[in-house]
């Protein structure tokens, strides 16, 4: 026993390295595939001072900036705030002394949006004075150094934006309104630029503020749909349902999903391995009795500190925390459901059943997953953050222990009909039995 040891030790080893590693490659896939937060999507529609051309380049430098997540603390006191998601960012002329103010606000329904606009025209008129105009956006854009940008210059729904002028208590400029499916779902944007402490802007500093506007919104019109002051709800299309609209989708999710399963092969194998040797370890340490109540408790205590760790850390989406739990939580409910079918086998190994069972409630919860995220994405309405059925990473562990015990039972119990089966044509066949 004590000579294959260092072996056993060395295979643990690798095992868990490979397990560690590629659950960090998958953390990573995962963020970079999620949509961020309403709460940062306003910050996306702030100016981008990259798309200036070399000429323009020195014309602003940024001083400040400021989300909604930091609070209403820090700010213009000379604009309200009409959306939870917002961004704030300021910016001077070094070549004029100017100082200029950007605000976008953001909204991820239609009944938001016209609310934040009916509220945020009442405070401009209160307090100034507001013109409808329409901005020609054309000259900036043909200016920028992208030549993606340049290309938008020509088209006329640059030419004829409608825009608001505001010249209140503080500052004066345009207020701009538009849509667009950047994001999954609907997304309505108010964004303002302007000149702070001054209510004589010069031409020098309309144009600034063109040149501003014109650095944020073409970052959300290239290769998407947008619509500037829109004036009904986002269309979500009506997805027909023929099957040829169905198998055209499935020609696109098919590769996806087998990219998934290649790239989760590894450590869902690891995982049900070292799995299948907790369980060898358990039969040959631990009273049958300890190892039906082992399970549950490893389960509790986790989801007991995900429950005070909840209290103070914030987590709503898919994150490193769902993906560890996931590796421990799947395991647990394969071997909650393991004592019910352990004495029940005698073709199959046990440590082959509990194998296939760890290896298929893995796949089982990963494609179905995937699917759902990529069916969303794609194919309904594009809220892959939807798919998860609560905010909380506690409730989500508990639906995901639950899961993976019945999807267990399920697996198990073809296992034990597979056995049977076998079992059955051994007694008949004894020269063409084999043992597992």
């Amino acid at each position: 026993m004590s000579s294959h040891l260092p072996s056993d030790r060395i295979r643990w080893g690798i095992c868990l390295a490979v397990l560690a590693l590629l659950l960090t490659f998958a953390l990573v896939a995962v963020a970079s595939a999620t949509p961020p937060p309403p709460e940062y999507r306003a910050q996306l529609a702030a100016p981008n001072l990259e798309y200036l051309n070399t000429s323009d380049s020195g014309l602003f430098i940024k001083v400040d900036s400021y989300s909604s997540e930091q609070g209403l603390a820090k700010r213009p006191s000379s604009l309200p705030n009409v959306s939870d998601n917002y961004y704030y960012s300021t910016f001077t002329s070094p070549k004029t002394g100017e100082q200029y103010l950007d605000a976008v606000w953001y909204f991820n329904t239609w009944d938001g949006f016209t609310k934040g606009k009916d509220e945020l025209n009442r405070y401009l008129q209160q307090h100034g004075t507001v013109t409808p105009v329409v901005l020609n956006l054309s000259p900036e854009l043909a200016g920028s150094s992208i030549s993606d940008i340049r290309d938008l210059s020509g088209t006329e729904q640059w030419r004829t934006i409608n825009a608001t002028r505001y010249e209140g208590e503080g500052t004066s400029g345009d207020f701009l309104t538009f849509a667009t499916n950047y994001f999954p779902g609907e997304n309505y944007y108010i964004a303002y630029y302007g000149i702070t402490g001054s209510t004589n802007v010069s031409e020098d500093a309309t144009h600034h503020q063109h040149l501003l506007a014109m650095t944020s919104i073409p970052r959300f019109v290239m290769s998407h749909w947008y619509e500037f002051d829109p004036a009904t709800p986002m269309t979500i299309p009506d997805y027909s349902s023929s099957p040829a609209y169905w198998a055209n989708q499935l020609v696109v999710i098919s590769p996806l999903l087998l990219l998934v399963i290649g790239f989760t092969y590894i450590p869902v194998i690891a995982l049900a391995y070292i799995t299948a040797r907790i369980a060898l370890w358990m039969e040959a340490r631990i009273t049958p009795r300890i190892r039906v109540i082992l399970p549950l408790i490893v389960v509790g205590c986790l989801i007991g500190l995900l429950a005070v760790r909840a209290l103070y850390i914030e987590e709503v989406w898919v994150g490193l925390t769902d993906i560890l739990v996931t590796a421990v939580l799947v395991p647990m409910g394969v071997l909650t459901a393991w004592p019910v079918f352990e004495g029940h086998l005698t073709i199959v190994k046990p440590r082959s059943a509990v194998y296939f069972c760890v290896a298929g409630t893995l796949f089982a919860i990963i494609l179905a997953t995937a699917s759902f995220f990529l069916i969303k994405v794609f194919v309904i309405d594009g809220q892959p953050v939807s798919f998860f059925v609560s905010d909380s990473v506690v409730v989500r562990s508990i639906i995901l222990y639950l899961m993976s015990v019945v999807i267990a039972i399920v697996l198990y119990s073809v296992t034990l009909l597979w056995d049977r089966l076998q079992r059955r044509r051994q007694n008949k066949h004894p020269a063409e039995g084999e043992d597992l």
